[in-house]
């Protein structure tokens, strides 16, 4: 597919909705036939770049850019929302329902406190395991677990199991 052509057409709006659309919808699932498709039409547009042997069940909603090294699992139902860029590392496996909240507000005045937006990048280190139906708006260090339903708002450091809301150490990994 020339990109380049789609966009000096304006089709390129047209040919993001139907990649996602086929991603998650025809292709969504674990069958293992379908893992490489995905991922060759994900890293078809501008937003993605999935490194090899990545798999990605879908469905997926991403806002904003999404990089994800090589050999990482995610899982049904991922988001990034807002417009900053989620970078993950290798080796890496996300759960279910996991979300990344990459847009912020300053805090406004009386007359409407959601004040001026800001974006907020998300990165997660080498190895890392993030449980299901965690909201992640902060970093995490490399070979770290964030357990289940756990929010990430403030970085967390290489090597270590956290869990809770808002997330806290639970003890040091090995």
């Amino acid at each position: 597919m020339n990109i380049k052509l789609l966009k000096k057409l304006h089709l390129y709006g047209t040919y993001k909705k139907f990649v996602l659309y086929r991603v998650n919808n025809t292709l969504a699932g674990t069958k293992e036939k379908n893992f490489e498709k995905k991922r060759k039409l994900l890293n078809s547009l501008d937003n993605f770049s999935l490194g090899e042997g990545t798999k990605v069940v879908g469905p997926l909603d991403v806002t904003g850019k999404l990089i994800v090294a090589r050999n990482c699992w995610v899982g049904k139902n991922f988001s990034v929302y807002g417009n900053g860029t989620v970078t993950i590392g290798d080796n890496c496996d996300i759960a279910p329902d996991v979300s990344f909240i990459t847009g912020d507000h300053q805090i406004g005045n009386t007359e409407r406190r959601a004040g001026k937006g800001i974006i907020n990048n998300i990165s997660i280190g080498n190895g890392c395991w993030i449980g299901a139906r965690t909201a992640l708006y902060n970093n995490v260090g490399n070979s770290s677990i964030v357990g289940a339903c756990a929010f990430v708002n403030k970085p967390i450091e290489d090597n270590v199991l956290v869990g809770g809301v808002p997330a806290k150490k639970i003890k040091d990994l090995v």
